[in-house]
């Protein structure tokens, strides 16, 4: 018997064979996740365009199924017998009931008029809450190219040398990071969760890249950008967001509550130190793990059915919290207030037109967008439209979108732990901000 004719059977794929399983498919991921394509007219990526397309061509069918996905969330705590479980389950059980109610509001255009103004309940329901709701199962559905074809190995190997000292998290974060600007902060966390339910991220690793690295898209920033007319300096205030939130998000992970967050063994799959040629060995990391996976369509299936999962925990609480928060600081004298309490800070830290530039990014926290829409309708420089612009974006966490989304992840961070980080952001963002911009202006 040739038993050297029985080994070469019992091999695993061909490494050209296997490497042409990584560019190829990995190339697919990129595609759809990451490069920019201008149709009709709009530049953003494949994910964003196939959105994009439903809700302007079948805007009633994408609320349909965002109501559908919300009604469905809300029942979520009571089929899965977790709503009374303890006070934060409770509390969360009727906020998601609470968005049920809005939904339903939203969608037959029920109540009161302030509810249904154009920039409270209709904006959260039809621009964030239907976005999102396509945007994860749609997503999670091409994920697997990004995250099963030695993709995440090859970044993991390439970038450890900067993430793991700077960041301590994985080299491979850096899909995560990337899928944020260029998608969704929404996709940006799901994969993070993923990443943690698959035994590739520790507790505390996901904690970090949710907090600190789900921004929104590209495509928010230019939102941000025009309401404060920052278009003419588009390359600057790009790359000041994300280098702030980076070394913002450098010195949380030093801070509590990121700093002891969930300390546990390393995961089964964790991201182990290499050594030798970095290319070289980032290669053969990626081949080794496209060789390896055999079952595209069952690896698709799962993540569409977590990505639906997840966006029923989280859809009903953009509703819920997000009115609240809309209502609090269009409605109430309460951002007016903390915008007292926080001027003097402001205004010793030096930066320009500081009470208009407070009163601005006390409400960071409500929606990415709310600074900017604060402060288009004063009369500031341009230094003190940057800093806003750069501290909405750089503070990541918002009640409308990235907390909900945070809280309905499988690694058990608190409301309460988020208001932290985000307090935290905030001021190291401030503080940075206040020396940036003597260099820019």
């Amino acid at each position: 018997m040739d038993t050297k004719s029985d080994d070469t059977t019992r091999q695993t794929p061909p490494k050209v064979l296997s490497l042409m399983k990584f560019i190829l498919n990995s190339t697919i991921g990129i595609c759809i996740y990451f490069i920019p394509f201008t149709i009709a007219g709009r530049k953003t990526i494949l994910l964003d365009h196939l959105v994009t397309a439903i809700t302007r061509n079948a805007l009633t069918f994408g609320a349909l199924v965002t109501l559908g996905m919300i009604l469905a969330g809300s029942l979520l705590p009571f089929y899965e017998k977790s709503w009374k479980r303890d006070v934060p389950s409770v509390i969360i059980t009727c906020l998601k009931l609470l968005g049920a109610a809005l939904g339903v509001m939203a969608f037959f255009h029920l109540g009161p008029e302030w509810l249904l103004a154009s920039d409270m309940l209709p904006l959260l329901f039809y621009t964030i809450a239907t976005s999102v709701a396509l945007i994860v199962p749609l997503g999670s559905f091409f994920l697997t190219f990004l995250t099963d074809y030695g993709l995440i190995g090859f970044l993991g190997v390439i970038l450890q040398p900067v993430m793991r000292p700077v960041w301590k998290i994985p080299g491979s974060a850096a899909v995560n990071v990337v899928a944020s600007v260029v998608g969704s902060f929404s996709v940006g966390i799901f994969m993070a969760d993923q990443f943690f339910r698959d035994q590739m991220y520790t507790r505390r690793e996901t904690a970090i890249v949710i907090t600190g690295f789900s921004t929104v898209s590209t495509a928010f920033f230019v939102i941000v950008a025009r309401n404060l007319d920052l278009m003419s300096i588009w390359p600057t205030f790009f790359g000041a967001s994300i280098v702030v939130t980076c070394l913002v998000t450098a010195i949380t992970v030093h801070l509590p509550p990121l700093k002891h967050f969930g300390e546990e063994a390393p995961p089964e799959k964790a991201e182990q130190v290499t050594k030798g040629h970095l290319f070289s060995r980032a290669l053969h990391q990626a081949t080794l793990e496209a060789g390896n996976n055999q079952q595209a369509l069952k690896c698709m299936l799962k993540n569409v059915k977590e990505g639906i999962i997840m966006s029923l925990r989280f859809l009903p609480l953009i509703l819920s919290i997000g009115t609240i928060a809309f209502y609090m600081a269009r409605m109430t004298p309460f951002f007016d207030f903390a915008a007292n309490v926080f001027h003097p800070l402001v205004r010793l830290l030096g930066i320009p037109d500081s009470l208009a530039v407070t009163k601005a990014i006390v409400t960071a926290g409500v929606d990415v967008t709310m600074p900017s829409l604060m402060m288009a309708g004063m009369e500031a420089s341009l230094a003190a439209r940057f800093t806003v612009g750069v501290f909405s974006i750089s503070s990541v966490l918002f009640l409308a979108g990235t907390v909900p989304c945070i809280l309905s992840t499988t690694i058990g961070i608190t409301l309460k732990d988020l208001m932290v980080i985000l307090a935290l952001r905030m001021f190291f963002s401030l503080i940075l901000l206040s020396l940036l911009i003597r260099l820019i202006f």
